[in-house]
């Protein structure tokens, strides 16, 4: 392992643990075995590192989800694909989740914010790759005629609201996956189906 993953590596366990602004650069320099130093050449701050996660979990996320609908069957069967991708990657990488969902700090989002676009345009993205599912599957019968983009605005916000849920919520929170996809297929399934 790298000093650059080793320092990513240790602050994702530490931010995860004590929350990005109760850790040190000294602590995750500690827990990496590298100087605070090496933390500051890499990234250049505290923010820089969790930057780097932010764009690095979002680029994967964009990768993965495309490939994971690029054989559905109709727009449903993409919409269906997405969620349980959305669910099985939050698992898979459950502590990064957490830092990103609790740990970004709002000002990533401030108009002066050299971070605001990438956010944006992440966010733009995932909405842009529901909003063609949904236009799919009306095309294709197997969605009934739903607003696109607004819908798919909806089934953004579905998702974000149980990842928190599930990653910050109380302890007995179940895994919801299932019942969100029933939900929505029985909110998005036309009548014939």
């Amino acid at each position: 392992m790298s000093r650059k993953e080793s320092i990513l590596d240790a602050a994702t366990q530490l931010f995860a643990r004590k929350g990005f602004e109760a850790t040190t650069t000294a602590a995750v320099a500690e827990a990496a075995g590298v100087s605070e130093g090496t933390i500051f050449h890499h990234f250049k701050s505290k923010d820089g590192v969790l930057v780097h996660i932010l764009h690095e979990m979002t680029i994967l996320y964009c990768k993965e989800l495309q490939a994971e609908t690029s054989e559905a069957g109709s727009g449903m069967d993409e919409i269906e694909r997405m969620m349980r991708f959305h669910f099985r990657f939050i698992l898979k990488h459950s502590l990064k989740s957490l830092v990103i969902f609790r740990d970004i700090p709002s000002h990533f989002l401030k108009l002066d914010s050299p971070h605001r676009q990438f956010v944006i345009d992440h966010a733009s993205r995932v909405v842009k790759l529901f909003s063609e599912s949904i236009e799919r599957g009306r095309s294709d019968g197997s969605i009934r005629e739903v607003p696109a983009r607004e819908t798919a605005l909806i089934l953004r916000g579905l998702l974000i609201g149980l990842t928190r849920l599930k990653l910050l919520g109380p302890p007995e929170v179940p895994d919801l996956s299932r019942e969100a996809i029933e939900f929505c297929r029985r909110s998005l399934v036309t009548d014939a189906r």
